[in-house]
């Protein structure tokens, strides 16, 4: 009879125990799970924010491949202006050089054509005269030499 009793005493116990003890159960449980959900809440926005700094990095990234493409390309095109800018100038510069080589070379050619001028006249009027002189004589061949040169510089000038 001692069991029975301590078997319903146990049992009254528990009874009574049982709604402030089932009250702190939930109450606990109640207050994990209020944390758990702000927990999550904030796990949750915390997620949101990142995705949206996930979005906004990258729309920045196409923005600075976009803008990094069209400098290249800019880039390009400034190259190929200026290389035909350059081909330009050396051309004009060349044609320039050219020229004024091709005229050195005709005044050189027309300064070579004098001195030969200049050398075949003294040439022919030392000839002219030496034979003068041995032809005619002396006072003679001065006055057909004067003559001659008269007429050599009227045909050279």
């Amino acid at each position: 009879m001692v069991e029975f009793v301590l078997i319903l005493a146990t049992l009254v116990l528990l009874f009574i125990v049982r709604k402030p003890l089932r009250q702190a159960l939930t109450e606990g449980l109640d207050g994990r799970a209020n944390r758990i959900r702000a927990e999550m809440d904030e796990a949750r926005r915390l997620h949101d924010e990142a995705k949206a700094l996930f979005e906004k990095h990258r729309s920045k990234l196409a923005e600075g491949e976009k803008a990094a493409v069209e400098i290249v390309s800019h880039a390009e095109d400034e190259a190929r202006r200026l290389e035909e800018r350059l081909k330009t100038e050396m051309e004009h510069t060349l044609k320039r050089r050219e020229e004024m080589a091709l005229e050195r070379i005709a005044q050189e050619e027309a300064k070579a054509v004098r001195d030969v001028r200049v050398r075949v006249a003294d040439l022919a009027v030392r000839t002219t005269r030496q034979l003068l002189t041995e032809r005619i004589g002396g006072g003679g061949a001065d006055d057909v030499m004067k003559n001659a040169i008269a007429e050599v510089k009227q045909k050279l000038a």
